[in-house]
C-alpha cells in the first residue's frame, strides 16, 4: 500500500512534513516527555481497570486503581519541581543580571 504514495503530492504525507516543521521550528509547544510516557501508562491502566471490572476482580481492580494514583501523584510532584527549576532559573538569571549591571 505505501509503495503508490508520491511523498511530493501525497496530501496526508504533505500535513504530516507541515506539522514535523512546525514542531521543529519551535512553533508548537512539545508536552513534557514525563507526561507522554504516563499518560499512556495511564490510558492503558483504565482500559485494564475496565476489563477486569466486568469480571469483578476487585483485589486487581484496587491494584490498578493505587497504580493510576500514586502515578498522579508522581506526575504532580514531578510537575511541580520543573515549574519551580524554572523559576530559580529565571531567578538566577534576574540575579546575574543585576550583578552584571552593578559592576
Amino acid at each position: 500500500m505505501t509503495e503508490n504514495i508520491d511523498p511530493r503530492t501525497d496530501p496526508q504525507f504533505q500535513a504530516l512534513k507541515h506539522v514535523m516543521d512546525e514542531i521543529i521550528q519551535n512553533k508548537v509547544p512539545v508536552r513534557n516527555w514525563w507526561d507522554l510516557g504516563a499518560l499512556s501508562t495511564l490510558r492503558e491502566l483504565q482500559h485494564q481497570i475496565d476489563d477486569h471490572n466486568v469480571l469483578d476482580d476487585s483485589d486487581l481492580i484496587d491494584a490498578l486503581n493505587q497504580a493510576r494514583i500514586e502515578i498522579k501523584y508522581l506526575l504532580s510532584v514531578i510537575t511541580d519541581l520543573d515549574e519551580r527549576v524554572k523559576e530559580r532559573d529565571a531567578e538566577v538569571s534576574r540575579l546575574e543580571r543585576w550583578a552584571h549591571r552593578a559592576n
